[in-house]
């Protein structure tokens, strides 16, 4: 950032200025770097997206710095002009056909693995598939439930048994009735 950026003042750096020194690291390939240390030319290599996504951090925590200390009267707004969204719009689903595909692979293989040693974990992959369709949890969800969120209840509108579970602070019921008629039903002890 130094050589791009070294002789400008804080006041001089710009929105147009990041966005030409984003430009500059793209498309720095095989170019000498003037600014190298040795006598021989180094060829600088186009970074990788996420290297270049760090450097605006850090330019962005110094004009918030000079902010702070009064050396500039505001952050400009140095984020990237025709960036995409970042948020997930669809988290696609398995049709039925897909899970019952999925489901049953995952169980021909934990019945018969390749190596007997791989037995217990072809196991808990598919009690985890089983377990994703039929409660809905979201990956993340799943990972971090506790034996302490869950209960066994008797379901009011069916009679049968099913898991409640205790999602952040809300109480989300397991999915089962909704997912009943579309997955294979697991077991609950």
């Amino acid at each position: 950032m130094v050589p791009f950026f070294g002789d400008m003042g804080l006041s001089e750096i710009t929105a147009g200025a990041v966005q030409e020194y984003r430009v500059h690291r793209m498309s720095s390939r095989g170019v000498a770097n003037p600014h190298s240390l040795s006598n021989r030319p180094v060829i600088d290599k186009a970074p990788a997206w996420k290297t270049i996504h760090n450097e605006i951090v850090t330019l962005r925590q110094v004009l918030h710095t000079a902010v702070r200390h009064g050396w500039l009267s505001h952050v400009p707004d140095i984020s990237s002009p025709y960036r995409a969204s970042n948020k997930v719009e669809h988290r696609p689903w398995f049709s039925p056909a897909e899970y019952r595909q999925l489901y049953k692979a995952t169980g021909a293989y934990a019945k018969e693995p390749f190596h007997e040693h791989y037995r217990w974990n072809a196991e808990q992959v598919h009690d985890y598939v089983l377990f994703m369709a039929n409660t809905g949890l979201r990956p993340d969800e799943a990972s971090n439930l506790e034996h302490r969120y869950v209960e066994i209840v008797i379901d009011n509108e069916t009679g049968q048994r099913i898991l409640e579970i205790e999602v952040r602070a809300s109480v989300a019921s397991a999915s089962a009735r909704a997912c009943r008629t579309q997955f294979a039903p697991m077991s609950v002890c």
